[in-house]
């Protein structure tokens, strides 16, 4: 019986997230500041994702969704925000269609973690990135840990805007280093994170 209610309450909170994310108010404000095309990326993310995936493994979830972000602009912060660093919200992201990795990182993030993605095993993630040409830049990723506590870097997987493909961290060579991982959901939070949290719950745009 206890096993039956812990089910159940599991089921319950994932339910709530996962129904939270996207309503019908913030279609309508997306396409009130934007546009109606704002709108339809809120009702595909819904349809496409939210409603699609919900009973997928989470290896399909990464996949699809990983995919499904990858297809927004990128532009800088200084672009977009006319700041030199700045974290979107998933809403921010989506509605203007453009951002840079790190709202590449959230939106995924959360899009992730409202299908029931277990948020101690993805990870904000700072690395060296290396580029075609050779130059060594400071880079944002999201990580799933196939183990929580990995021990070699084949139980990373990375999701990044720079490769369509979610692959394992050993097999990402452009990843020259991987400086930091933080996830404030299960960890302390900066700054940063509590401001992007408040912004996510109020729906930010």
């Amino acid at each position: 019986m206890k096993i039956i209610v812990s089910f159940f309450i599991i089921a319950l909170f994932y339910t709530n997230v996962y129904s939270q994310l996207i309503d019908a108010n913030l279609e309508h404000r997306a396409q009130v500041k934007y546009n109606r095309f704002a709108k339809n990326r809120f009702i595909d993310i819904q349809n496409s994702l939210l409603d699609k995936l919900k009973n997928a493994s989470d290896i399909k979830k990464l996949n699809v969704v990983n995919t499904w972000v990858n297809q927004v602009r990128y532009a800088s912060d200084m672009k977009v925000y006319g700041k030199s660093d700045y974290w979107a919200t998933l809403y921010e992201f989506v509605g203007k269609n453009e951002g840079d990795c790190e709202d590449y990182t959230i939106t995924k993030y959360y899009i992730l973690k409202a299908l029931g993605v277990n948020p101690k095993r993805m990870k904000f993630t700072y690395v060296i990135y290396k580029d075609r040409r050779g130059r060594k830049i400071s880079h944002m990723v999201l990580a799933y840990l196939k183990k929580l506590r990995p021990k070699y870097r084949s139980d990373i997987l990375i999701l990044g805007n720079n490769n369509r493909l979610v692959l394992p961290a050993n097999k990402r060579p452009d990843i020259v280093k991987v400086i930091k991982m933080i996830n404030g959901d299960t960890g302390a939070k900066s700054k940063k994170w509590k401001k992007l949290e408040a912004n996510m719950k109020r729906k930010k745009l």
